[in-house]
């Protein structure tokens, strides 16, 4: 039986469910995104999701294909970030995605509405606007519900208090581990924890400092890359760094950059890398 499918139903379908997925994603992944980018990422899956015209594959090649599509998602959403960032989420967008499949396949079978169509790892569902929007805030609702509940845990175990000792002084604030946060330092290759400016007053915000002040006053200059742009932080290596972590108090070595307050959420005062954890 032939079934009509509709262009642009099909992608204003994929292009909610992709946001959607990108919320998530996002959130899972503790990456920060601008509202824009996370729609151009939702478009560019709506487009993907052509690949349902096309005549169906087999399995195997439909995982590749769904692998493919997830990796442009990821990329025209949070790029540019390092290459390890990149591969987790594209795996997180994809299982995530397959796990949607997965659903809508369990629906097919439990009430087989006549307008559901799954190919090629592309979902098409033939519904008016109106529902549309109706279930896409439910199902937003759910999911910010359900990661409610399931973050509780993560977002306090990923909290800690982070002691900087420099010329003498001993600098106390609220750290936060950042999977995002992959900077080294290029010669030594130290990983580097990103600060608040506001906390080393006596340095000056980030943007205050040339590459001639922070060479001559001792700074290196760290490169970076986000989806709001790149450019270089100024960072220096203290004393000491104490890592605080349910009681355990861990001692790291490693460069601290400084970075303008609106880089930084309001929730912490410093991005930690993982790998000091």
């Amino acid at each position: 039986m032939k079934q009509t499918i509709y262009i642009d139903v099909l992608f204003c379908v994929n292009f909610v469910i992709d946001y959607l997925i990108l919320l998530t994603v996002r959130k899972f992944m503790n990456i920060s995104c601008r509202l824009r980018r996370m729609l151009t990422g939702a478009a560019v899956g709506g487009i993907c999701s052509f690949v349902i015209l096309l005549p169906p594959v087999s399995s195997g090649l439909s995982i590749v294909a769904g692998i493919i599509i997830a990796g442009f998602v990821v990329a025209a959403a949070f790029c540019p970030i390092d290459k390890k960032t990149f591969l987790k989420t594209t795996a997180a967008f994809f299982l995530i995605s397959f796990g949607y499949c997965g659903v809508m396949i369990a629906v097919l079978i439990i009430f087989s509405p006549s307008e559901l169509l799954i190919r090629n790892n592309s979902v098409y569902i033939g519904i008016s606007p109106i529902v549309l929007v109706i279930m896409s805030a439910v199902c937003y609702a759910v999911m910010r519900v359900i990661l409610r509940i399931t973050s509780r845990g993560t977002s306090e175990e990923n909290n800690c208090f982070l002691e900087i000792k420099r010329q003498g002084k001993v600098i106390s604030c609220r750290g936060k581990v950042d999977t995002g946060n992959s900077l080294h330092e290029p010669f030594s290759g130290d990983p580097v924890i990103v600060v608040k400016s506001s906390l080393f007053p006596d340095i000056g915000k980030q943007s205050d400092i040339s590459h001639e002040d922070a060479v001559s006053r001792g700074f290196r200059m760290i490169p970076y890359n986000s989806v709001g742009g790149g450019g270089f932080l100024p960072a220096f290596r203290p004393e000491e760094i104490i890592i605080s972590e349910k009681g355990i108090k861990h001692h790291v070595q490693g460069y601290i950059a400084l970075c303008s307050q609106e880089r930084i959420t309001s929730e912490t005062d410093a991005l930690i890398p993982p790998e000091l954890m």
